[in-house]
């Protein structure tokens, strides 16, 4: 009976990476742990070197690669077969969720939360050969914020101009509990530019580094500085406009 048992999950476990997507569990973990059957790979780069490319043969069984990276570095990832659809999920060791299955994504760009490993699960079909590729530039620094001041009597301020590729543009903006603030930033294409909007006190309001997000409205929980980042993501300048309102 017991083997039976065994027999029955094995082959369900089988049938989901065979679907090509699994389902994770709806709340974070406390730390990350690498479940029976998986292999695990740290992933390291060449001295000097900004990218790799790890190529997986076509073993039946999940690989999980782990790589060790900073607060705000930029990465980019990318996983592709010429056999199979292959799509990704990325957590960091604290149990945040950055890539979430079963979103089908075969890259991500983006800034990390902190400082600490992270883990990328490629899942595919059994017997599927795939190249998984990972860059992360040098940090760059984001210009000191800028202290954003309305005319005498306006509640609204519009600023436009350019951000250089893979640059952040930071903004401090005082509001008081209760507040209602709209923030928007727009740039030609689409989601060329994100948002990101949080308290000096560490409360996250919109991180678009995760979410892409463009805009933020909502009233706002404590008296104190909003810090305004206006991301851009590509690898060319980009224009933007950011309109930030306060009543």
């Amino acid at each position: 009976m017991k083997r039976t048992i065994n027999t029955l999950i094995y082959s369900s476990i089988i049938a989901l990476g065979s679907a090509g997507a699994m389902l994770l569990p709806s709340y974070p973990a406390a730390a990350r742990t690498v479940p029976a059957g998986y292999q695990t790979e740290r992933i390291e780069f060449a001295p000097g070197a900004a990218s790799t490319v790890v190529y997986h043969d076509r073993n039946y069984y999940p690989v999980r690669y782990v790589f060790r990276a900073n607060a705000n570095q930029w990465i980019n990832i990318e996983a592709d077969s010429s056999q199979a659809p292959v799509y990704l999920t990325m957590s960091g060791a604290d149990g945040t969720r950055i890539i979430l299955a079963p979103q089908e994504f075969r890259s991500w760009s983006g800034r990390l939360p902190k400082t600490q490993d992270y883990y990328v699960e490629v899942l595919k079909p059994a017997d599927v050969a795939y190249n998984l590729r990972l860059t992360i530039p040098p940090n760059i620094q984001p210009p000191s914020a800028q202290r954003l001041l309305f005319a005498p009597g306006a509640t609204s301020r519009t600023i436009t101009g350019t951000l250089a590729p893979h640059t952040s543009l930071s903004f401090l903006a005082n509001a008081r509990d209760g507040q209602f603030m709209s923030v928007n930033v727009s740039s030609p294409g689409i989601n060329t530019s994100w948002l990101t909007l949080y308290g000096v006190d560490g409360t996250v309001l919109e991180n678009g580094n995760m979410s892409g997000a463009q805009s933020w409205y909502g009233r706002l929980p404590r008296t104190e500085d909003y810090h305004i980042q206006v991301d851009n993501p590509k690898p060319y300048p980009v224009h933007y406009t950011l309109t930030v309102a306060i009543q």
